[in-house]
């Protein structure tokens, strides 16, 4: 398994037992991941497709350590608080990589799905520590709805955020969301995964 995030370099600038909330989760990799380097982390993965979900909890049914430290949130995570949210996913019952929001964000994205939804608010809301360690997210569009429409304090209650973020237009890019971000108090770094999507890592200052 790849590690694209480079965990062995994070798990370095952060506490021994990591509160760490992942945000399109997908099958549980970054999570497996993350475990494999340190043991005490506790982690809230939100994956909104059922397939994903599967794959999770048949993995925490046959490894120990990721049942007892993963809590899995079958919800679409938002900023601006809704009880259902619209995905538009790949028509396939295998493992759907991709699945976002924004109609026009993939062309194999021929399937809607309405999917039970939380906004970051209300996650952050029962948190029961006062700051998060890691907020993970790769949702496919939605990280702008999620940062932008959630209260600047909330955010700023997140020590460390890795992002996937996508070029969606003029007003919805790499430069305008880490120009927010810096504006909130963080330091932010990003490099080209594609020509449209980056990887995004942002500290507090």
């Amino acid at each position: 398994m790849a590690d694209v995030y480079n965990i062995g370099t994070l798990t370095g600038v952060m506490p021994d037992d990591p509160l760490v909330i992942d945000i399109g989760a997908n099958a549980g990799f970054f999570d497996i991941l993350l475990l494999s380097k340190t043991k005490n982390a506790q982690i809230y993965a939100y994956e909104p497709l059922s397939s994903n979900i599967e794959r999770m909890r048949s993995i925490a049914s046959s490894n120990r350590r990721f049942d007892k430290s993963v809590t899995i949130n079958p919800f679409a995570v938002t900023g601006t608080p809704c009880e259902m949210l619209r995905l538009y996913a790949q028509d396939t019952e295998d493992n759907q990589v991709v699945a976002s929001s924004l109609k026009g964000f993939n062309t194999d994205n021929t399937k809607e799905l309405w999917i039970p939804a939380v906004s970051f608010s209300e996650i952050m809301a029962g948190i029961p520590k006062a700051k998060v360690d890691l907020l993970k997210m790769d949702c496919e569009g939605s990280e702008y709805d999620i940062i932008l429409n959630t209260p600047p304090d909330v955010v700023r209650r997140v020590e460390r955020m890795l992002v996937e973020v996508h070029d969606i237009d003029s007003q919805f890019n790499v430069i305008t969301f880490s120009q927010y971000l810096e504006e909130l108090g963080y330091h932010v770094s990003y490099m080209p995964i594609n020509g449209f999507c980056y990887a995004l890592e942002a500290c507090k200052k």
